[in-house]
């Protein structure tokens, strides 16, 4: 992995007027989230959107995703597939994009410098300050079970760190369980997409909320309200065709 020096983690303050919203991975599915915001009545002057990662591939719209990073999105962290297509138009687009980016070739020789712009621009990782306590984003897992110390790793660039908080845990399915199995320290809570599942998980502090939006064999797409008490989810069937 190539793009890690635009990814410095990032804070954000307490929102004292409005909600902080955070979508899982949305995989180009930009008409669901548009009717999931508009039925939670979202208003931009008040409210605030954050994601997992993942925005783009698989669904029908990823090349939408440069508007909501632009323009919708407070702060979207970076996924593997936000990062595999910063990738390949960084390297100058040497050859066809993965078979998953497909929608990629489509971009204009003169739109390459802005979407490595919002692509570069996306946080490793997201700390959201709330009147209950700070609640981290990062989009497979942390890579430390200390968050300061987690941050600190993905700001100094270690490839290792950078691994976990894109791909997750190198390890077999009983020692992920068990490094899941402890809190994240200094959080409230910290929210991951990145793994598909039937509906929202929690584990300790770490709220999973991935629930497949893009892939056929689940395609919803979940969003978790963090400045809640308790947090609310709300999740929605993805109706726009997929791409072929």
């Amino acid at each position: 992995m190539t793009s890690w020096f635009g990814g410095e983690p990032r804070t954000f303050p307490v929102n004292p007027a409005g909600r902080d919203l955070v979508v899982g991975d949305v995989h180009g599915c930009f008409g669901t989230l548009e009717r999931a915001l508009a039925e939670l009545a979202f208003d931009p002057a008040r409210d605030r959107l954050f994601g997992v990662g993942d925005l783009v591939d698989r669904g029908p719209c990823s090349e939408a995703a440069l508007h909501w990073l632009e323009g919708r999105f407070t702060a979207a962290a970076r996924g593997n597939h936000d990062e595999m297509v910063l990738n390949w138009l960084e390297d100058g687009r040497p050859s066809p994009p993965p078979a998953e980016a497909r929608w990629a070739s489509g971009i204009a020789a003169v739109q390459v410098p802005r979407w490595i712009r919002a692509l570069d621009a996306m946080p490793l990782a997201l700390t959201i300050r709330t009147l209950a306590g700070p609640v981290g984003v990062v989009h497979a897992e942390s890579p430390d079970p200390e968050w300061e110390t987690a941050l600190a790793l993905l700001r100094d660039g270690g490839i290792d760190a950078i691994d976990v908080a894109l791909l997750g845990f190198a390890a077999q399915r009983e020692e992920r369980e068990r490094l899941r199995g402890a809190p994240v320290q200094g959080l409230q809570a910290v929210v991951h997409g990145h793994e598909v599942l039937e509906s929202v998980r929690t584990v300790a502090n770490r709220w999973y909320i991935d629930t497949g939006a893009g892939f056929a064999a689940a395609n919803r797409l979940t969003i978790i309200e963090i400045n809640a008490a308790p947090f609310r989810c709300w999740t929605f069937d993805v109706r726009e065709a997929l791409a072929a």
